[in-house]
This record gives structure tokens, sequence and C-alpha cells, in this order.
């Protein structure tokens, strides 16, 4: 299971992007801009590669706003992703 300090502080991602991984599912967090706000980017994808090295097709994207409560719903985003594709996950230990 993935929790929200897995995910690091609001601070972090002002300077840099979160690659993580669980149970092959990979995951990229990363703070962006869109319409002139800033929001949190959540991309996922089957393993073992990494994000650049992955087909777009495989990717899936969502969108949060950039705050700190968000980071709770990215938790349980991501938890609620690989459980809904775990047939599309590779199952390693990535």
């Amino acid at each position: 299971m993935i929790l929200q300090q897995d995910l690091l502080s609001l601070q972090f991602y002002k300077k840099d992007k979160f690659t993580g991984s669980f149970r092959g599912m990979r995951y990229l967090i990363q703070k962006s801009t869109e319409n002139g706000s800033d929001i949190f980017e959540i991309f996922t994808w089957p393993g073992p590669y990494n994000f650049a090295s992955t087909e777009d097709s495989k990717k899936t994207k969502k969108t949060f706003p950039f705050d700190q409560e968000s980071l709770g719903k990215i938790a349980g985003y991501l938890n609620d992703t690989y459980e809904s594709g775990k047939d599309t996950w590779p199952g390693g230990i990535f």
C-alpha cells in the first residue's frame, strides 16, 4: 500500500519530480501548470521500464490541485489504480 508519507512533501515537488513503483505499477508525480494554476500531474504505467522508455499508449494521466491535501488523494488514487489494474501490472519486485 502506498501511504501519503511515501510521497514526500509539497516542498519537494516545487523543485523536482518523483518516480516510484508498487508491485509492477510504476508512477511519476510532478508539478506542472495548467491554465495559469499549479497542479500535480500523476502518470502510471506498467513496469519494468522507466517513463521515457515506455510507450505513451501504456501511460495514464490524472491531475490534482497543487496543495498539501492532494498528497493524500494522490496516495488513494495510486492505490485504487493498482487495485483496479492488477491484471495489467507485471507483478514484479520493482
